[in-house]
């Protein structure tokens, strides 16, 4: 039942969503990873793991147009914040947010090269095999559902839930098995983030956003200190959903709310 509710609420998240881009690994294991390589343990490491999950914060912008757009940076033009973080916090979240990067950083080993398998990242190759597991699942759930010609919408669909699939799978074990308190770190580090964090984005991102959407950094500005903002409870909430004992029934329960 639990995986039932997953994998509908997340066919229906990509299916109102439209085309995206991949996203590499999930945000407790961002946070996990910049927590371990960083210098600083304790609350200290707390701002470094919200800039690990921070690149990400345009990825529920369902309908968004732009999307794709605003990805490209946050992903491989992370030097942009980093230039810009004065003070200690400043540069602490920005060390971690440069960590998420896919060119060299964490999400190079999900999407490009991986150990033992350099041809391809590791989200990207389980991600595959997940979904010509769950094809013939699929294609007969969305027949009985009234869809008579369903492989053109497994074909656009799929491969984005068992990424997604994937990605918090792996979330789950590093919640079990490597950090038990993960859930949360990621709660905490949300909640503290500094008033700086918005700002900081804001003076590496906004021309970008102005540049893609045809409008000022002004107007820019308050869109991303509103896409923050959400990004921000979203963490919260995904984190706290870590901590119940029954965890992957209540990411699959956050899934289906999200759909809706």
């Amino acid at each position: 039942m639990v995986r039932h509710a997953f994998l509908v609420g997340t066919v229906l998240v990509f299916l109102v969503s439209g085309s995206a881009p991949l996203y590499g690994w999930g945000s407790a294991t961002h946070a996990y990873i910049a927590r371990a390589a960083g210098d600083q343990q304790g609350p200290a490491s707390l701002p470094e793991m919200y800039g690990a999950v921070l690149p990400d914060l345009f990825n529920l912008s369902f309908g968004d147009p732009y999307r794709e757009s605003l990805w490209t940076p946050t992903h491989y033009e992370v030097t942009k914040l980093v230039e810009k973080a004065v003070s200690a916090g400043d540069k602490a979240l920005a060390y971690g947010f440069a960590s998420h990067n896919e060119a060299w950083g964490a999400d190079r080993t999900a999407h490009v090269s991986s150990v033992g398998h350099p041809e391809s990242g590791y989200v990207i190759r389980k991600s595959e095999e997940l979904a010509a597991t769950l094809r013939p699942q699929v294609r007969l759930f969305l027949f009985f559902s009234g869809v008579l010609d369903p492989d053109p919408t497994i074909d656009e669909v799929l491969p984005m839930v068992a990424h997604t699939a994937v990605e918090t799978a792996v979330d789950l074990l590093v919640s079990r098995n490597e950090d038990p308190e993960i859930g949360q770190r990621l709660v905490l580090a949300a909640q503290t983030r500094s008033w700086s964090a918005p700002v900081l984005l804001c003076k590496a991102y906004a021309a970008d956003l102005a540049a893609v959407t045809g409008t000022s950094e002004a107007v820019a500005a308050p869109l991303m200190v509103a896409a923050e903002a959400e990004f921000r409870l979203q963490i919260e909430q995904y984190g706290t959903a870590l901590l119940q004992e029954n965890a992957a029934e209540a990411l699959a329960q956050q899934g289906t709310e999200l759909a809706q």
